[in-house]
């Protein structure tokens, strides 16, 4: 771990120590209510002033972090049929009020929720366990309002292949990725693979009739058109089996050599997962339809268990909101915004390392887990047990020197005050929800 913290600390050009502090400082925190209150923390040994500094003045070397977090190996991380199981997912920074942030876009909202404006971020981790709620985050980034997150992921999903590229990998999505955007993105790749949700009106086509040499024009892309809705109940299966998971039954079924119509170069299967109830009828309304660009020698169970992985990452969002202050900052500037992501993200990885070897300083009054097993500490019992652990591991940070008073403002200077800005809106208003003219 302390090798780690100083390849960490050389990723950081400017404000390297006071930008380690407040890791540091935010690692151990027991409840953050805002990025300037770590500054009463023990761990950060500056004044509040550094804070601002570190947020608004210090640069990162994102190309060294990527490559420093995607070949670091992590204990006990486990594979499924030799893949990595990775999770490219987004989460919204809501900020109504933050009327002078540019670059805020109205986030996702359901048919009851209004859209709030606000920041989202793409993200993408690799899950490490089956049963543990941790996860190792590799890259978080803005969601821009001329991109999307499928774009973003698919830049993050090339990032992560080209630092590692002869490892076997999955990457695991909701039906928001299935998108030519995103899927393109797999097209000829030997060692990395995409496993993405299919919304159940979707269609896909099969392999094109051969071509008959004896009828002109051009060759056909596309064969039987395969829907979602209707292949349960019209057409027969290549693979069916029923496993047992987590004491309950799921048929799997899966069609073989199937494509999208607007990305035919990507060819895979589409599988059909139905959980069941003991007298053997669907459990739930719909099933769950999923696309596997991998080889069809994978197992279906393996291949189920790969996207019920996914659900870890939620596991992530959570924790970063509640316990590492992904909601704190209120900086109306984008790169301390964006700043305070890599924070949090860093602060998570100090977590992450020191999972296996802080068992020795959790309190007395807590359960103590069987050490034998991976991951037995959850996050939280991690930060709140990080304190402690910090005052043995030090830190790479160089100590604060005496740097005088600053000048301050120029006498006579008033600021501007800055613009207020709308929140941009990506999509067009659809006609059916607009209110009705009035005369």
């Amino acid at each position: 771990m302390q090798q780690f913290r100083s390849q960490l600390y050389a990723c950081f050009s400017k404000r390297a120590a006071a930008a380690f502090n407040l890791i540091d400082a935010l690692a151990s925190a027991a409840q953050v209510e805002s990025p300037i209150e770590l500054s009463q923390s023990p761990a950060f040994e500056r004044k509040y002033a550094s804070v601002y500094d570190v947020l608004g003045n210090s640069e990162l070397d994102h190309d060294k972090l990527g490559e420093l977090v995607c070949k670091w190996p992590v204990e006990h991380a486990q594979t499924l049929s030799g893949y990595e199981v990775y999770a490219a997912d987004s989460t919204g920074n809501p900020r109504p009020e933050a009327e002078c942030l540019p670059e805020r876009i109205l986030l996702k909202s359901d048919s009851v929720t209004p859209a709030v404006p606000g920041q989202e971020y793409a993200c993408i981790v690799r899950v490490l366990h089956e049963k543990r709620s941790w996860v190792a985050p590799l890259d978080m980034q803005r969601v821009s309002s001329e991109s999307t997150a499928s774009a973003v992921a698919a830049q993050q999903v090339l990032q992560v292949q080209q630092h590692s590229p002869q490892t076997l990998k999955v990457i695991t999505a909701d039906s928001r990725y299935a998108n030519r955007v995103f899927l393109a993105v797999f097209v000829g790749m030997l060692t990395l693979c995409v496993l993405v949700r299919l919304r159940s009106n979707m269609a896909l086509y099969g392999p094109p009739p051969k071509p008959n040499p004896h009828k002109p024009g051009r060759r056909r892309k596309h064969g039987a058109k395969f829907k979602l809705e209707s292949a349960l109940r019209r057409l027969h299966s290549d693979r069916d089996e029923t496993i047992q998971i987590v004491g309950q039954s799921v048929r799997l079924r899966a069609w073989h050599h199937l494509h999208f119509k607007w990305l035919a170069e990507l060819v895979g299967c589409v599988i059909c997962v139905e959980f069941l109830r003991p007298d053997g009828t669907p459990r739930y309304k719909r099933p769950l339809w999923l696309f596997w660009s991998g080889p069809l020698t994978v197992p279906l169970a393996d291949i189920c268990r790969m996207y019920l992985w996914r659900f870890t990452i939620e596991h992530f969002f959570r924790f970063i909101k509640q316990h590492l202050g992904f909601y704190a900052t209120r900086a109306t500037r984008l790169p301390s915004t964006e700043r305070w992501i890599d924070i949090v993200m860093l602060a998570y990885w100090q977590l992450l390392l020191a999972a296996p070897i802080i068992t020795g300083h959790l309190a007395p009054w807590r359960a103590t887990p069987n050490p034998n097993t991976p991951f037995p500490f959850t996050p939280r019992q991690v930060q709140l047990a990080f304190p402690a652990f910090l005052v043995v591991m030090g830190s790479p940070a160089h100590p604060t020197a005496p740097a005088g008073k600053a000048p301050g403002r120029a006498l006579g200077f008033i600021p501007q005050p800055r613009p207020h800005l709308k929140p941009i809106r990506k999509s067009p208003i659809p006609k059916n929800s607009r209110p009705p003219h009035r005369v």
